[in-house]
C-alpha cells in the first residue's frame, strides 16, 4: 500500500514537472519568436517610425516655409535697396549735370564769349559794303585770341588789345586802312567801336 502511494506520487510529480517545463518552454519560444520577429511588424516600432516620419515631414515643410519666407524677404530687401541705389545714382547724376551746367554758365559769365565791332565814318570815306565787311572780318580775326579768356585778364591787357588793333594795317582791294578805337567795353561780349582811317604808311 505504501509502495503504491509512493509510485503514484512520483508519477504525479513527474507529470506536474512535465507540464511546468512545457509551459516554460512554450513561453521561451514565444519570447524568442517575438524577439526574432522583423522590426517593421512590431506595432510599437511601426508607431515609432510613423511618428518620426510625420514629425520629420512637418519639420521639413515648416523649414521650407520659413526658408521661403526668409528668401522672399531677402529678395524684397535687395530689390528695395537696388531701387534706392538707382534713385540715388540718378539724383547724383542730375546733381553733377546741374553743377556742370552751373559751372559752365558761371564760366561763360566770367569769360569773353562774343566780339562785336562797329565802324564809324565809313560813309565819309565812301567805302562799299563789301569793303567794310572785309575790313571787319580782318579786324575780328585779329581779336580772336581774346575769345573765351577771362574778362579780368582781358581788362588787364586792354591797352595791349587796343594798341594791337590800332597799329595793324588792313589791306582791302589795294586800299590800306587803320582803326582808331573810340570805345572799348568789356563784358561777356567785347564791344568795340572804331573809326576807319586811311593808313599813314
Amino acid at each position: 500500500m505504501v509502495t503504491n502511494l509512493r509510485v503514484h506520487f512520483c508519477i504525479e510529480a513527474l507529470d506536474t514537472s512535465y507540464h511546468t517545463k512545457r509551459a516554460l518552454f512554450c513561453s521561451i519560444l514565444k519570447f524568442l519568436h517575438y524577439r526574432n520577429a522583423p522590426l517593421y511588424k512590431n506595432p510599437s516600432v511601426q508607431r515609432f517610425i510613423a511618428g518620426i516620419t510625420i514629425g520629420f515631414s512637418i519639420g521639413w515643410f515648416f523649414f521650407l516655409y520659413q526658408h521661403g519666407q526668409a528668401y522672399e524677404q531677402a529678395l524684397l530687401r535687395l530689390y528695395e535697396q537696388e531701387a534706392k541705389n538707382r534713385e540715388l545714382q540718378q539724383d547724383l547724376n542730375e546733381l553733377v549735370s546741374e553743377q556742370r551746367k552751373e559751372n559752365e554758365e558761371n564760366q561763360k559769365n566770367l569769360t569773353i564769349q562774343e566780339i562785336e565791332l562797329q565802324f564809324t565814318h565809313g560813309r565819309q570815306l565812301r567805302l562799299s559794303q563789301l569793303t567794310l565787311l572785309e575790313l571787319k572780318e580782318q579786324a575780328l580775326h585779329e581779336l580772336q585770341f581774346v575769345k573765351r579768356k577771362e574778362i579780368e585778364a582781358v581788362s588787364d591787357m586792354s591797352d595791349l588789345v587796343i594798341s594791337l588793333l590800332e597799329n595793324k594795317v588792313f589791306v582791302v582791294e589795294e586800299q590800306r586802312f587803320q582803326l582808331k578805337v573810340e570805345q572799348f567795353h568789356l563784358s561777356t561780349t567785347l564791344k568795340i567801336k572804331g573809326r576807319i582811317l586811311p593808313a599813314k604808311h
